[in-house]
């Protein structure tokens, strides 16, 4: 009997989750440290809405990836894919982020699953990656600045966008200058985890409103 091989999903762990919390040791949340306290979110032991210091926002996220189950996705379905384009996620606006992914069929899914369970607003742009995952993509070298290019110049998705800023995978880092260089776009290096991903977007809002 042959054992079926899964895909890696990337679940939070306790390292990306401290990230989003206060990391001032308070206590107030019943728990001795951030570190406990994120420890207990994995396991789902208690509420972020516990922590007086967590904007509620950034808690009621939080709590709602705690509760989104990763799917099963086998490796003999790893080459179905979208055609390369633009997905809207929510109702996005032109102040929206702009999103790189594959166009893996369960990657794309998989994230727009969890930016609406988050209820976040956003643009998937899916590159052609031969049906290839990210993480199998960058490793066979189908996640490529010129596709990234080719799919902003068939959607035409700058038209709908009042910035010019791109967030591709955490797993693509090393490619940020090339994408920058070949797109005339900014490039921002996202969480390798999906599941971090709308963390790191409200992060982001969070770090650019006025104090």
């Amino acid at each position: 009997m042959i054992e079926q091989e899964f895909a890696d999903l990337y679940p939070l762990s306790e390292e990306n989750l401290v990230e989003y919390l206060p990391d001032i040791d308070c206590r107030e949340c019943g728990f001795p440290s951030c570190a406990a306290f994120a420890e207990a979110l994995i396991g789902g032991n208690t509420k972020c809405s516990q922590c007086p210091e967590v904007d509620p926002e950034m808690a009621a996220t939080i709590d709602a990836l705690m509760e989104f189950h990763l799917p099963a996705i086998a490796y003999n379905v790893m080459m179905e894919s979208f055609s390369p384009g633009l997905m809207h996620v929510g109702d996005p606006d032109t102040s929206s982020p702009v999103l790189v992914t594959g166009n893996f069929q369960d990657t794309v899914g998989l994230l727009e699953d969890i930016l609406n369970t988050c209820g976040i607003r956003a643009f998937l742009l899916m590159s052609d990656t031969k049906g290839y995952s990210v993480d199998n993509a960058v490793v066979e070298k189908r996640f490529t600045p010129f596709e990234i290019l080719k799919v902003i110049t068939e959607t035409e998705v700058g038209s709908l966008l009042s910035h010019r800023n791109l967030i591709i995978p955490g797993l693509a880092r090393h490619l940020a200058g090339q994408i920058k260089q070949t797109t005339g776009w900014e490039v921002a290096v996202g969480p390798i985890s999906g599941l971090e991903l709308p963390l790191y977007l409200l992060k982001e809002v969070f770090a650019q409103q006025p104090a």
